[in-house]
């Protein structure tokens, strides 16, 4: 996990430093003194986990926590129990009070790593669909599959690392793919969007492949490029 530590206080900072290099998947990327200075880091560059201080000149934590659009996990590192209660209820993972043993952020951050291990998986679910070809269970990331071809009862699927063919319809397919990314430009064909090179007036050009636009779905395939 990429990480960066925020506090006023250089110890403190160093000392979050020698507990963060000793975890092997931890990356810190970035310590700050000031939380506005990590408030432009993190516009700029993913960051995974956060240890954050509360109390501060700039800005405190809490309202750095506050005008985070897409908040990373974050765990609380301060000398200050008072303001547990205000950090819980803005979803914190964990809220460490100084000084830290090592006991102690290791709990923490197994507890972030759970949390990020699962936010994971769910991503890559989300961007994956199963399909059985050849008597077995397939797993294709959609950024992989270039386009679909209707073959009979079957459906080939194009990728970038080979073919598949499967035995659905291609409505029973396009059902279960996202809207957004596939779209349907001929009766026997669906293109994945992102994979297009060129578009030459009836034909979609994929890589060495040309696939027809019919006239039929010409019009809302280019409305969803905004080409109208």
């Amino acid at each position: 996990m990429k990480c960066i530590s925020v506090d006023d206080n250089p110890m403190a900072l160093t000392a979050l430093r020698q507990m963060i290099e000793q975890v092997d998947d931890l990356e810190l990327i970035g310590e700050f003194t000031d939380a506005m200075e990590a408030f432009n880091f993190m516009q700029e560059e993913k960051v995974d986990l956060l240890f954050l201080d509360v109390e501060m000149p700039t800005i405190s934590g809490l309202e750095l926590i506050d005008n985070l659009k897409d908040p990373p996990l974050i765990i609380v590192v301060t000398a200050k129990k008072e303001y547990a209660l205000e950090a819980f209820e803005k979803h914190v993972v964990d809220y460490l009070l100084k000084p830290v043993n090592m006991t102690r952020f290791l709990s923490a951050v197994n507890f972030a790593r759970k949390i990020y291990e699962s936010r994971q998986a769910k991503l890559e679910s989300a961007d994956t669909l199963f399909i059985k070809a050849d008597g077995k269970w397939v797993k294709l990331r959609y950024s992989e599959i270039k386009y679909l071809q209707a073959m009979g009862d079957y459906v080939r699927f194009f990728t970038e690392n080979g073919r598949y063919m499967v035995n659905k319809t291609m409505k029973m397919i396009m059902s279960s793919l996202p809207a957004e990314k596939f779209v349907r430009v001929h009766r026997s064909y669906i293109v994945n969007i992102d994979q297009i090179d060129n578009i030459e007036e009836n034909m979609i050009i994929i890589g060495k492949d040309v696939i027809p636009i019919s006239e039929r779905y010409k019009t809302p395939f280019m409305q969803q490029l905004n080409l109208l």
